[in-house]
């Protein structure tokens, strides 16, 4: 199995960070930013009421970095966005943020 690229590294440092706190609702809890730059990590869920699936943001509040991360059970009494919510009120909930690729391009060495 070929080792681990940076990006790879930094995604998976993300996705145990969304674990983390996705695991630990309803309790609140403090996970460091996997940046290191002292922010504070906020989850935003969008989907179904239904069926409480649907889609999660990880992002952090200073550095603006995050992941995107599709079908994810939404946890009984998290807040959530509708699917049909408008930009505006995904804007209202989810700052500009730069996404971290899940499967970053690796170039073939020669």
């Amino acid at each position: 199995m070929a080792e681990m690229t940076d990006s790879q590294r930094t995604w998976e440092a993300w996705f145990d960070a969304f674990t983390r706190i996705r695991d630990a609702w309803p309790a609140q809890i403090d996970v460091p930013c996997p940046d290191g730059d002292g922010g504070r990590l906020h989850i935003t869920y969008t989907g179904s009421s239904e069926t409480r699936i649907g889609f999660a943001t990880l992002w952090c509040d200073v550095g603006r970095n995050g992941i995107f991360l599709s079908r994810v059970g939404i946890p009984e009494g998290a807040d959530m966005l509708s699917f049909d919510a408008t930009p505006e009120q995904r804007t209202a909930v989810i700052p500009d943020i730069r996404l971290i690729p899940t499967d970053p391009y690796v170039p073939d060495e020669d």
